[in-house]
């Protein structure tokens, strides 16, 4: 059995899925549209993080509460979920990519590529909603109502 806090679970749930409901309204834009304003991109940028960030506070909320090793990176703590088959090995690899474009921002944000960005949400949003039937399945957490559970 997974342990972890109701409260924190929920909470880091909602954060993801608003962002990710952020990234999917600018990914059903053009090109074009997106590149045109550039509050678009910083948003996206933005959201990006968040995403990247809860996904990683889900991780290392799931470690803590199941004392399991310390991650030392980001992308650590995704493959410490992976160890335990709370992720399968192939999400593991899709989400240390995004997590790792989630860098640029954070540490050189003069050196986003917001063309990049863009053209990598799709992906990400299959990703977000991989890893959240993931978590779901393995705490009975429903996406929809992260209410439920322990």
């Amino acid at each position: 059995m997974i342990h972890y806090r109701n409260d924190r679970m929920r909470s880091l749930i909602s954060s993801l899925l608003e962002s990710r409901d952020r990234l999917a309204s600018l990914a059903r834009m053009s090109l074009e549209e997106f590149m045109e304003d550039p509050h678009r991109a910083g948003s996206a940028r933005y959201h990006w993080i968040v995403t990247a960030e809860a996904v990683v506070d889900i991780a290392h909320h799931l470690i803590a509460q199941n004392r399991w090793r310390t991650p030392e990176t980001y992308s650590e703590a995704v493959q410490i979920l992976e160890g335990h088959q709370i992720v399968s090995k192939e999400l593991t690899q899709r989400l240390q990519g995004w997590i790792r474009l989630r860098n640029r921002p954070v540490h050189r944000y003069w050196e986003t590529d917001d063309r990049a960005v863009f053209e990598a949400l799709p992906e990400a949003l299959r990703d977000i909603k991989d890893f959240i039937r993931a978590i779901g399945a393995s705490t009975g957490l429903s996406p929809s109502h992260p209410q439920q559970g322990p």
